[in-house]
C-alpha cells in the first residue's frame, strides 16, 4: 500500500468526526483563519463530492443554514437536523446548472476544491486546474454577493499568479494558502478572495 493510500491522520480523525474525506480539514484551517463563512448567508460549493466540505459550511452555519453544491459525482452526507441542503449532480457549467445556481440566490461564500483529471504531467495538470479555476471564478463573478468571499484550488505551475491577479481585481483582500492537510507531495494550494467588489453595495455582508 503506497503512502498516499494509507489512512493518514487526518483520514482517520475525518472518519470519526462523520466527514467522508480529509479535505475538510483544508476548509477549517482556511476558515479558522479568515472567517469566510458567515452565519445567515448561503454558500455555494462547487466540485462538492464527496461532501466535506458542504457537512463543514453546513454545520458552521448552524439550524436554518442553506448551501447548494454540484458535482459530477454524488454526495454521501445528509444534511444536519435544521440546514438546507440543495445539490444537482452534474457539470457546473452547463446551463441546467446556471438555472440551479441562481434559484439560491446570491451567496455569501463560494468554495472550490475541484479539481481536472490528472495526466501525470505537472505542466499540463496545472494548466487545466487554471482552465478550471478561471470559470469557477467568472461563477463567483455572477453568484456572489457584493462583500462575499471566495476560495478556490490551483495547482502551482505558474498559471496561479495570473489566477491571483484576477481575483484581486475582484476582491478588496487576496491571500495565498497552503493547509497542513495537503499533502507535502502535492502542488495544490488555495487562493482566497475577501470582500467581493460588487457592483451592488446595498447588501454588502
Amino acid at each position: 500500500m503506497s503512502n498516499r493510500s494509507r489512512p493518514d491522520h487526518f483520514t482517520l480523525k475525518a472518519r470519526k468526526m462523520g466527514y467522508p474525506a480529509r479535505s475538510v480539514f483544508k476548509l477549517e484551517e482556511i476558515q479558522k483563519k479568515w472567517s469566510l463563512i458567515k452565519r445567515g448567508k448561503p454558500v455555494l460549493d462547487v466540485g462538492a463530492a464527496p461532501g466535506s466540505w458542504t457537512l463543514f459550511a453546513l454545520r458552521t452555519l448552524g439550524k436554518g443554514a442553506c448551501v447548494s453544491a454540484v458535482d459530477l459525482k454524488p454526495l454521501t452526507i445528509k444534511a444536519p437536523p435544521g440546514t438546507i441542503l440543495r445539490f444537482r449532480q452534474g457539470d457546473v457549467f452547463t446551463p441546467e446548472s446556471a438555472d440551479f445556481l441562481a434559484e439560491g440566490g446570491l451567496y455569501g461564500c463560494v468554495l472550490s476544491d475541484v479539481a481536472p483529471s490528472t495526466s501525470g504531467n505537472r505542466l499540463v495538470d496545472a494548466r487545466k486546474s487554471w482552465n478550471l479555476v478561471m470559470r469557477v471564478i467568472d461563477l463567483a463573478e455572477e453568484h456572489l454577493t457584493p462583500g462575499g468571499n471566495l476560495v478556490v484550488k490551483i495547482f502551482q505551475g505558474g498559471d496561479e499568479n495570473e489566477v491571483k491577479a484576477r481575483i484581486k481585481a475582484l476582491f478588496r483582500e487576496v491571500k495565498t494558502f497552503k493547509p497542513k492537510a495537503v499533502r507535502s507531495e502535492s502542488m495544490e494550494i488555495y487562493i482566497i478572495g475577501k470582500g467581493f467588489m460588487g457592483l451592488n453595495q446595498e447588501n454588502q455582508l
